[in-house]
């Protein structure tokens, strides 16, 4: 356990294979320096690649755009051996029926911190911006 507030991971941990990225550049930057040569970081928050631009069947402008976005953290990566890649999540319906299915088996096992009504919907987005959540934060809607 590292306790963000006080510790940089960046100092604490290396050799890892894959880290899974969901925060800022800087700790994106971070968790390259942490991999071992071969390994992976894999961002759901970007910056995107052209890679992902190919596979979304974007034109080419927004390609090369992607491409001078992403340049940086690339190179970087690269420098130290290991990829990068970009992840775009998107809901797929079978994908979530089997994580619903894990759910109910009870071998993934989601965080709640926090259920706000839907008319509480500032307020839950105020929580969730001020870095406190400590687990999912739920707008209900009924």
């Amino acid at each position: 356990m590292i306790d963000y507030k006080t510790e940089d991971f960046e100092k604490l941990l290396k050799d890892y294979d894959v880290v899974l990225n969901s925060q800022d550049n800087k700790t994106l930057e971070k968790s390259i320096n942490i991999l071992k040569p071969g390994g992976q970081v894999i961002s759901i928050s970007g910056p995107p690649t052209p890679g992902f631009a190919q596979e979304m069947g974007l034109p080419w402008y927004l390609k090369a755009i992607l491409s001078l976005i992403s340049f940086g953290i690339r190179r970087k990566a690269k420098k130290r051996h290991v990829d990068f890649n970009f992840l775009f999540m998107k809901a797929n319906r079978s994908q979530l029926g089997e994580i619903t299915k894990l759910i109910e088996a009870d071998i993934l096992k989601p965080v709640v911190d926090k259920v706000y009504a839907f008319e509480q919907t500032n307020e839950a987005l105020e929580y969730v911006t001020s870095g406190r959540a400590k687990g999912k934060v739920v707008v209900k809607l009924k």
